[in-house]
């Protein structure tokens, strides 16, 4: 039987990890929790670079890691976002491309801000016209 998550104890662990992240010029921490099948759960924050361009989101930093830790799409059971946003704070365009070569499309993205949950969508939805390796 699947364990059914709680959504407070993610935000709660979201928070803490977004203390970790480190945006000495924006102020803005976005953290990320991939949650596996097998119970295990990969994270992610974003990192700031002065020269921006290096920079990395939250959720690249966390599928980098689930791909550098022998993981992949199926291995996903949940995919959890954190953003110091006051309204709702989706994915890049970049993050959005990179989630969508490594997630399957129709991973249910749940989204937190400073108040808690505020939206849950497909992966597909935040990127309708996506571009992958059948359109090559």
């Amino acid at each position: 039987m699947k364990k059914m998550v709680n959504k407070d104890d993610i935000f709660k662990e979201l928070l803490e990890l977004a203390k970790r992240a480190y945006v000495p010029y924006s102020n803005f921490r976005v953290s990320c929790i991939i949650k596996l099948k097998n119970n295990e759960k990969v994270y992610g924050i974003n990192i700031e670079n002065a020269a921006y361009s290096p920079s990395l989101c939250g959720e690249r930093s966390a599928l980098a890691s689930l791909i550098s830790q022998g993981y992949n799409k199926d291995d996903v059971e949940s995919f959890y976002l954190y953003t110091d946003s006051k309204g709702i704070g989706t994915m890049c365009g970049v993050c959005r491309q990179f989630m969508i070569e490594v997630l399957d499309p129709k991973q249910l993205i749940t989204i937190f801000n400073k108040s808690g949950p505020c939206l849950e969508a497909r992966l597909e939805e935040f990127l309708p016209y996506y571009f992958d390796k059948g359109k090559l």
